[in-house]
Formats: C-alpha cells, structure tokens, sequence
C-alpha cells in the first residue's frame, strides 16, 4: 500500500516535470522564432532600406545609347526611343493573354502573389535546385523598370517591396500597361508598341488573338522563341498560351481552335529594314557581353559604343542586299564583310533575327581550308603539288562521298580543292590527326563541341559555326596566318564620358605566312576557275571558297567565304525553318553573285604579297603521276616531265632519281652461232627500244619483263652494233646507251634467205 503510494507520488514529479520541461521547451522555440521573424524583418529592412518607389521610377526607362559608326557618326536602331502606348490602345488580347501565362492572379493580389511563392517553393525544393520562381507581373515591372537582372536574394526582396509600394500607387490598369511598355521582346525591342511593329508590322491595338499569343510567348527566352529566330518554337509557346487563355476562360473553344490554325508571316518588308539596325543589333549584344551586362542595362545605361562600321561599306551591302535579282524564295541572307587590318565589322546586314554570335549554321565545305589543307602546308605534310588520291576512304566507319559520286582517283591538293573533294579533305585530316586539325581550327577562331568528330572536316558539326566565327578564321588567312578577335564594337564610354572598354590591338600567328599564302594561292584559281570562279569577271586579286549544305531534296545552306588584301566578305544564303532551298542554289550561285556584287561597289585591293619564304622548284611529274611522291626534278628529268611548283622553304621534298640509270647496266651485246645475242633486264618504270646502228627498231621490250635475251641472225661479215633506248609509258625518250658493238667473221650459212636481217627470236627469261 505505501509502495504504491509512493510510486504515484514519484510518477506525479515526473509528469510535472515533463510538462514544465515542455512548457520551457516551446517558449525556447517560440522565442526563437520570434526572434528570426524580427531578424527577418530587420534584415530586409536593412537590406531595402534604401529601396523605395519614387517618382518616375517607373516613367524613366527609355533607350538613351548611342551607337556610332567609325566617322562618329550615329547608327540608327530599333529601340532607340521608348515606344510607349496607352492602355485603351492596346488589344485586350494582349493583356489576357499576358496575364494568363505570367499571372493568372493578377487581378485579386496585391503585388505578391503568396500561394504562387509556396508552389514554387515546393516545386524547387523537390526539384533540388532553383526551377521557378514566382514573381507576379508587378514584380516584373519593378525588376525590368527600376532594378537589374542580378539573380540575388537580396534583389528579390527588394523586387517585393517596389511591388507592393507599386500596387498601392497604381491601378492594375496602369500596372500592365506599365509592364507591357518595358518588357523586352528580343531584337532590342522594348515595349509591345515596338514588338508588334518588327514583328507583325501592325499596333498593339490590330493585333490578332494568335499574335498576342505569340507575343506573350517570346518573353520568357527571347532568343530561343521569338518567330524571326524559330518560328517552331514561336508557335509551340503560343499554343501553350493560347490553351491556358482557354482554360482561364478568357476566349471561347472556337476563338482557341481558329488560333491555332494561324500560321506566322514576317511582315513584307520586314526584312529590307534592316540597314542599320541589324549591324547596331550586333554590336549592342557585344557590348552587353563585353561589359558583363544585360542588353537593357546597356540600352538604357547611358553609354557610347562606337563600332568599325564604315558608312560606305555598309551602304554597299545594304544596296546589294536589296537587289531583287539577287534574291532566292523562301532565303534568308546575311553578308558579313570584315577589314582585316584592324580586325573589325566594316559593314553587316542581316535578314536573320538572331545576332550573328548566336546564329549556328553547318559551314560545308567553307571549312576544308581551316580544318584540312592550311594545317597541311604549316605542317609540311602537304604542298598544293603533293599527290593525293580522290577515292572513298574509311575514317573509323565515317566513309562520306564525293558530290555526285564522282572521283579523280590519283591528283594533287590543288585539283582537290579546286574540286572541293570530300574524300581528299578527310584523308588530309586522317594524315594531320584530327585533334591537331581541331586545334589549328580553334586557332583561327571556329569553337567546336566535345561531340564532333570526324564529320567536321566536311562541315557537319553538332552546332555548326556562326557567321562571326567562319569570318574570323578567312580573316587570318587573308591577313598571311595573324589571327585576331573579329569585333563590332573599338570603344564603349559610360554616360560620364569615360572608357569603359578599348578594343585591344593584340594578336597572334597561328599559321606561317608560307602556309597561308599556299592556301590564298589556290582559292585564287577558286575564284577564277573553281566552284567560285563567277568572281572571275572582277579581274583583281580575290581568292574564295563556296560551300554547300543540303540533300537530294534541296539546300539548306550555301556560302561563299572570300578575302582580299583589304577585307574578308561572308555571303550567306540559307532555307528557313522547315523550309529548303533548291538544289540550284549552291554557294557559287547566289552566295558567289552577292559577293562579286559587293566587291564592285569596293575600291581594287592590291595583290597578295608574297613571302620571302615562298619558293618555285621544278618537280618531277612523272615520279608523281606514277611513284605518286612528290619529288625535285633534277638532271636527269627530262624537260617534258618538270612542271614548276610552289613550296614552303621550311618543307622543300627530296631530289627524284626516277630518271637515274634509266638504262638497264645488263645491257650486252655477243656473237652467237650465226647470230647476234642482245640481253638486258627490264626495269618496272620503263619501255626499251632496241635499235641497229641504222636507226631501225628491232625489238620493244615492256616495263617489268624481267630479264631478255634476243637473237639476231647475222647476214654477212663486218661491224654489227645496236643500242637501247628507254621511254616511258606515253613514249618519252628518258635515255640512249653507247652503241655495243661486235665484229662478225662467220656469217649466216643461209645469207640472203631472211632479207637483210632475220626475225629476232627471244629466248624465255632464265628461272
């Protein structure tokens, strides 16, 4: 009975106990988050105290960069000025269909949008990393208006307290209104008044239900789904608009299925307006890579960028691109032309949405010289006189063929090039090691992923190059192997006057300028009997390499890359998305003509100039057609066999003894029983004519038949000589032997009965 008493006496203490050490342990926490809340609090108050809505803030963003050419001169471009546009003129379509994608909760938050921000929460922490965010189109409008793109905490609180001064100031009407005349639609497009005119040529208030789809589309990644870039991607993203407007009950199922039947037509004209916008656009991008901002930040930073752009050469091009006879259906075209003395853009137009950094196209057969044959003559593996053999090869299973089937069997680089043979690239490649042609390609300027192989040496890379890039790599061939950076942009100043970025003179060789002018050599006879040869009615120095990408079924892409002393031009001719250019179009029609077009308007460069370490050597030609080594005439070469060639003085061959002791040294003549005995051993590269002392053949003996004997009767008493000549395949003397004389006292019993002489007979070479 005590016991038990005492048990729950003790049993009691330890329940109290229990309870008040749960009773402290949750005041602990209690206060513990009280006192995180109110760090909390105080932390971003202190981190925004400074951050507050102020007036115009939201009225202040307009483009104020200027972009000048080399004269100093301002370049025009497509967001120069804000473009800003009222509520009441901007298609309800447009703002529904915004506010579907971006902030379906637009109209009942106050800024932030609490269940959106604990979905995303949820949603990256499963995930594992940052998949979403869950900013509202208030918090957009203050990140695009008054904040930057950094990606910090610490701007996204402050983005929460604008939007939330922001809400209290302004209606939703002018919240949107704000928003959509700030947003970014690629291009340098800022504000839907601006994007509706580049992309559908109408106002914000004509646009159609798909549009303001597609338009509300682009923004989440301009780059990637604006329809100048991909109309595929274009068209997905407005679909998915379209079905979240219909499932938010903002258009009916017939408006939603008539949408989806629309298809995308660049505006007409589109592509004509782009004289100077498409080289500002190009240059406005690299300033943003160069000073590690966003292109708005640059647009509405206040700087000065000045650029390369010559006025004249780009008036050039914008003449040439505006030609209609040199326009193709369904092509997009780029001309690119670079000076390569300073290493900048002299002048570019484009019809492509993209800047030319970021457009990725398959360069064909424009890659043979970089990847291949350039490397080859640095190497000294390879001179343009060196023998090659045009067949099918088998590079690790890659077995590509010729155009059109068609092979030269054995040749020489030159024709090989000049033929733009597929096969003779590889094996060049195969002879280099194909890392070591990367490596010299990177050198010139091309990049490559880690998944391209051997396919790259005929222009099939996983990404391909930009035009920038296969630009830059001719560049340093034109410039005898100094490679440097290709750039639009010399000079950036900030709003203050001051250099913020200055254009380095650096640069370095990457090939010898005997390799280089090898190259520059033989895309001179490109230009005038090659795949480019309709440059050859220009008559000046130009050398140029065409390329062309595409099926049975057409073209998807055709170049013509080429360079002077003075500058280096990129014409491109390409298919749009899903589309194919004929098979007519190659890259010495179309490319070629816009080119020739282009260096009309130009002044005549000089002609290359020639290294001192170029030299010319005859070459024995025969060894090469038939030994296929390239080696030196010497003496012995007869004058129908030296053909003049150029070489590197680094990589002279060796001398060919092809042509010595041409003459078999078993040449003998004997007298036989009533009969003369002439025996020689045939040598496998030459014929043999044995002759008498009159001149008169008597027997042809063929390359390779071994040892001979021959026997001629004899017809009477006296000196009998004959002698050998030895002649090649298509029966060139290469050398005559001493006559080999014997003195006949004992004619043939039956003299007379054969004529003047008997038929030789030839006795079996011995075993």
């Amino acid at each position: 009975m005590c016991k038990h008493i005492f048990d729950n006496c003790r049993h009691t203490k330890v329940d109290m106990r229990a309870k008040k050490a749960i009773k402290i342990t949750a005041l602990v926490l209690l206060f513990t988050l009280i006192f995180i809340i109110l760090g909390g609090v105080l932390t971003v108050f202190f981190l925004t105290k400074d951050t507050n809505l102020k007036n115009n803030d939201l009225n202040s963003v307009c483009a104020d960069l200027r972009v000048v050419n080399a004269a100093g001169e301002e370049i025009e471009y497509y967001s120069k000025y804000k473009a800003e546009v009222a509520y009441q003129d901007i298609s309800p379509y447009i703002v529904n269909a915004f506010v579907a994608l971006e902030d379906k909760r637009f109209y009942k938050h106050h800024g932030l949008d609490y269940k959106r921000i604990a979905g995303a929460i949820v949603n990256n922490i499963k995930a594992g990393y940052l998949k979403e965010g869950g900013s509202t189109i208030t918090q957009q409008l203050a990140k695009n208006a008054i904040l930057t793109n950094e990606k910090s905490l610490v701007r996204k609180l402050k983005e929460a307290k604008l939007a939330i001064q922001i809400e209290k100031h302004y209606s939703k009407d002018e919240i949107i209104t704000m928003y959509l005349n700030t947003i970014y639609f690629g291009h340098s497009l800022y504000g839907v008044k601006a994007a509706c005119a580049r992309l559908f040529d109408k106002t914000p208030a004509e646009v159609t239900l798909a549009e303001a789809a597609m338009l509300a589309g682009i923004v989440k990644n301009p780059l990637k789904n604006s329809p100048l870039n991909s109309v595929e991607n274009a068209t997905a993203r407005r679909d998915l608009v379209l079905k979240l407007m219909s499932e938010q009950g903002y258009i009916d199922e017939s408006e939603y299925e008539n949408a989806l039947k629309a298809t995308y037509v660049a505006p007409p004209g589109q592509k004509k307006d782009t004289a100077s916008g498409s080289y500002a656009d190009a240059a406005i991008y690299e300033a943003a890579e160069l000073l590690e901002k966003s292109v708005k930040e640059v647009i509405t930073g206040g700087y000065t960028v000045r650029t390369y752009c010559d006025p004249e050469a780009q008036n050039a091009l914008v003449r040439v691109y505006g030609s209609e006879a040199l326009d193709v259906e369904n092509a997009e075209k780029i001309l690119l032309l670079a000076d390569n003395v300073n290493g900048g853009v002299s002048a570019y137009i484009s019809g492509v949405g993209v800047v030319p950094a970021e457009f990725r196209r398959q360069p064909a057969s424009t890659i043979k010289p970089i990847m291949a044959y350039a490397p080859a003559f640095d190497l000294g593996i390879y001179s343009p006189a060196s023998p090659i053999e045009d067949k099918i090869y088998d590079f690790n299973g890659y077995s590509p063929k010729n155009y059109q089937n068609s092979y030269l069997g054995w040749t020489t680089v030159r024709k090989a090039i000049l033929t733009s043979s597929n096969a003779c690239a590889l094996k060049t490649v195969a002879d280099i090691g194909l890392e070591r042609a990367f490596g010299y390609a990177e050198k010139l300027g091309l990049k490559f992923d880690t998944n391209d192989g051997a396919a790259s040496v005929l222009g099939g890379m996983t990404y391909g190059v930009t035009p920038l890039e296969i630009t830059e790599a001719y560049m340093t061939l034109a410039a005898g192997g100094i490679h440097r950076e290709l750039k639009f942009v010399s000079e950036i100043k900030d709003k203050n006057g001051k250099i913020v970025y200055l254009r380095s003179k650096s640069a370095e060789r990457v090939l010898s300028e005997e390799a280089t002018y090898m190259t520059t050599d033989i895309l001179k006879d490109c230009a005038s009997v090659g795949t480019a040869s309709k440059l050859k009615t220009l008559n000046y120095p130009i050398a140029a390499k065409t390329g062309t990408n595409g099926d049975e079924n057409g073209n998807y892409d055709a170049w013509n890359m080429s360079y002077t002393t003075k500058y280096t031009l990129c014409s491109w001719y390409g298919a749009g998305e899903g589309k194919q250019l004929p098979t007519s179009v190659t890259g010495g029609s179309y490319p070629t003509l816009a080119a020739r077009t282009v260096y009309g308007y130009l002044k005549k460069p000089k002609d290359f100039t020639e290294p001192e370490g170029i030299i010319y050597a005859d070459i024995d030609s025969y060894c090469s057609e038939n030994s296929h080594i390239l080696k030196l005439a010497n003496e012995n070469t007869p004058y129908e066999y030296r053909e003049k060639a150029m070489f590197s003085a680094n990589h002279i061959p060796e001398t060919s003894d092809y042509f010595d002791d041409a003459l078999p040294s078993d040449f003998e003549v004997a007298l036989g029983d009533g009969e003369i005995i002439v025996s020689l051993t045939a040598s496998e590269k030459f014929d043999y004519y044995l002759f008498d002392l009159d001149g008169t053949e008597i027997l042809k003996i063929t390359a390779g038949s071994g040892y001979t004997e021959t026997a001629v009767p004899v017809f009477g008493l006296g000196i009998e000589g004959y002698y050998v000549e030895a002649r090649t395949a298509d029966g060139v003397s290469v050398a005559e032997s001493v006559p080999r004389i014997v003195l006949v006292t004992d004619p043939d019993p039956f003299f007379g009965l054969f004529g003047q002489h008997g038929a030789p007979f030839i006795k079996a070479p011995e075993q």
